[in-house]
């Protein structure tokens, strides 16, 4: 299978790349970690929560530690998704030397205030060289229990070579919605693998669709399987009839959707499109350990996604978000066996179950799904 047949656009796609996948937030915790204090240039971090908890502290003070030692360390926060978090955490790293931007302050009484456009990015890069994309926020619920933290599922990638460099210019785009100027851009980075890949992001008004239309090529070019993994399962009706269409011309489409979940509304409304999807080949699954938080994709183990991206109205129209797609059997090799462990802590949704739930339970997935705009 060639590579170009499944991404949308072959030119934006970068050679050289290494990739590697994070499958639990043992590995990724660590890899951050690793990341920043190898940082010896230049360290980038956005999230869209960054909490004055025990992870967010661990990581607090290694910023600071780094900025210290001469590295220019930057840090954006999402003011709505780090809203819990003490305005004076943010404060004391900037004495501390760490260079801090807000996206989109709460502040309502300002003209042109926007609250429900957010920064939904979660990234590290340092040295413009190597990157860690993925759902994990700096916060404990994110943090795996080994650690002491409440063990979400999620999963990132660890991506090094010309992709970072784009990954780079990204949050440069981010800081300078914060008010702040840009920097002159870091050197261009040594091609240190094999793997072809792309950045994608969506910033609500400008490359809104690009996400959305990667995935809908890849699933429209698929040939035997598609394995997606997504916190919040709401996808429009381009997505959802494109992976229907995949089912009913044979192709092996599963999705694992969970079970235990921080935005229930997303879930109940989720469940007014199970009957059809399955009566269509679409086989479902709920994730039934730790909250579900991940968002990843493979296609015939040769297209991959792994980023921010919620299939859902969401992500699609307001926030800014990264994805990362590798082209190439070795990551999604990697990212098919993760699948696979993880059918293993799942359940499947049949259709008997979505016919029998009570009367009440479908009238609130109906009118929850009508307002899927909103949600």
């Amino acid at each position: 299978m060639n590579w170009r047949d499944y991404c949308l656009d072959p030119e934006i796609a970068s050679g050289g790349n290494g990739a590697t996948l994070l499958r639990d937030g043992t590995e990724a915790f660590a890899a951050m970690e690793e990341l920043v204090l190898s940082a010896r240039r230049r360290l980038l971090l956005d999230f869209y929560s960054f909490a004055d908890d025990f992870a967010g502290r661990r990581f607090g003070e290694m910023l600071a530690a780094r900025a210290a030692a001469g590295v220019e360390t930057y840090l954006i926060y999402d003011s709505v998704g780090s809203i819990r978090t003490d305005r004076d955490f943010f404060r004391d790293l900037a004495r501390r030397g760490v260079r801090v931007g807000e996206f989109h302050p709460v502040v309502p009484w300002k003209p042109h205030w926007n609250w429900v456009r957010r920064n939904h990015r979660k990234m590290i890069c340092a040295d413009s060289s190597t990157a860690i994309v993925g759902g994990f926020n700096m916060t404990e619920r994110d943090a795996p229990r080994s650690m002491g933290g409440g063990g979400w599922k999620d999963a990132q990638a660890k991506v090094s070579g010309p992709v970072a460099a784009e990954i780079e210019a990204l949050f440069w785009d981010s800081w300078a919605l914060c008010g702040k100027r840009p920097p002159s851009p870091g050197p261009a980075p040594q091609a240190p693998g094999r793997e072809h890949a792309a950045v994608l992001s969506a910033s609500g008004f400008r490359q809104a669709h690009s996400i959305r239309r990667a995935y809908r090529h890849a699933i429209d070019s698929a040939r035997e399987r598609i394995r997606i993994t997504n916190a919040y399962f709401l996808p429009d009706r381009m997505i959802r009839k494109s992976l229907m269409r995949a089912a009913r011309r044979g192709v092996d489409v599963r999705i694992i959707t969970p079970r235990k979940t921080d935005h229930p509304y997303i879930l109940w409304a989720s469940w007014a499109m199970f009957p059809r999807m399955i009566c269509s080949g679409v086989r479902i699954y709920e994730w039934t350990g730790e909250i579900l938080h991940s968002k990843t994709a493979v296609i015939d183990g040769v297209w991959s996604s792994v980023g921010s991206h919620n299939l859902d109205h969401r992500s699609l129209h307001y926030n800014l978000e990264l994805n990362v797609n590798v082209f190439g059997p070795a990551f999604g090799r990697a990212m098919e066996d993760l699948f696979e462990a993880d059918l293993l802590s799942c359940r499947e949704v049949t259709l008997e179950e979505c016919r029998s739930r009570p009367l009440l339970h479908k009238a609130a997935s109906a009118v929850l799904y009508m307002l899927r705009s909103w949600l």
